[in-house]
């Protein structure tokens, strides 16, 4: 089962991580848990949030421990107790599912005075992007990064209704400096012929962000019974996709709008994107270099 436990991050030291979220705590603190306390964290991530929501002998069941180590556990994660620990994941729960209608109202009596909305956004923006990078896994962005720079494996990329373009985005990127990286199909039929196909040589890199699509989550896992290696680029709510990954990237944006800014998500992108040029290295200029006579040879430009 895969762990997403937040390493030391070498890219930022001293930034305080704004994201505070049941998970965030579960991979905060997973090395400090005993043996059956990491049972318990191990058995919420592998289904979060729904195994949040069993009993205590429940959730002791699944996680095959006694149920005084699940309260332990979940004081250990800071909360007074199960009830209190319940009662932040559904919190969360309502926050996973806002529409921007809801998000729309939430914000609009925080709305500052056009004057100085310029500065707030910056202000905003950049403690958004020092969160995020905070809040990167160093251990989840080598995996990315390895899974990517790999030129034996095929790279695929899908996103929803709010992420299609960022995945298309790193799509194009990819393709810069490497071989064998194409969207999934949005076509039914060409998007069954190409999953039928995925073995242990893929990798799903898949974009998924609050209000998380069902189509999405049953790549994922259909990658995953395929043997396929699966990243999850996500929001700070973590995508139900997020038990089935190798990889988790998390980008954490301020409620501003109706809209989640996708700000951090794209330096994330970008961050994914210029590690591998130096990752790839002379290989990826030879290919940019290809491309560009072709280009040419095309009159492309």
């Amino acid at each position: 089962m895969p762990n997403h436990m937040r390493e030391s991050n070498p890219y930022i030291e001293g930034v305080r991580i704004a994201e505070d979220t049941v998970a965030s705590r579960i991979r905060e603190r997973m090395g400090d848990c005993t043996p059956s306390e990491r049972k318990v964290a191990r058995t919420l991530l592998a289904a979060y949030p729904v195994a949040g929501f069993e009993t205590v002998a429940g959730l002791a069941d699944l996680a095959e421990v006694s149920g005084a180590t699940v309260v332990r556990f979940a004081t250990r994660l800071g909360y007074s107790g199960f009830p209190d620990f319940q009662k932040a994941l559904r919190g969360e729960l309502e926050q996973r599912s806002a529409s921007p209608t809801t998000l729309y109202e939430r914000t609009s009596t925080n709305r500052v005075a056009p004057a100085g909305d310029l500065a707030v956004f910056v202000d905003s923006s950049v403690d958004d992007l020092r969160a995020t990078f905070a809040g990167v896994s160093a251990h989840d962005f080598e995996t990315t990064i390895e899974l990517l720079a790999n030129p034996k494996r095929r790279i695929w990329l899908v996103g929803g209704r709010y992420s299609l373009f960022l995945a298309e985005y790193l799509s194009a990127s990819l393709q810069q400096l490497r071989s064998h990286v194409q969207m999934v199909p949005e076509m039914a039929s060409l998007r069954g012929a190409t999953m039928a196909g995925f073995d242990a040589k893929d990798v799903l890199v898949a974009f998924d962000f609050r209000r998380y699509e069902s189509g999405t989550r049953n790549l994922v896992h259909h990658a995953r019974t395929r043997k396929a290696s699966v990243v999850v680029i996500t929001d700070k709510w973590v995508s139900p996709c997020a038990s089935d990954a190798d990889a988790v990237l998390t980008s954490i944006a301020s409620e501003r709008g109706p809209f989640d800014s996708v700000v951090p998500v794209m330096a994330l992108v970008e961050a994914i994107f210029e590690t591998l040029v130096h990752r790839i290295g002379e290989t990826a200029r030879h290919r940019i270099e290809q491309i560009e006579q072709t280009v040419q040879q095309l009159d492309l430009i």
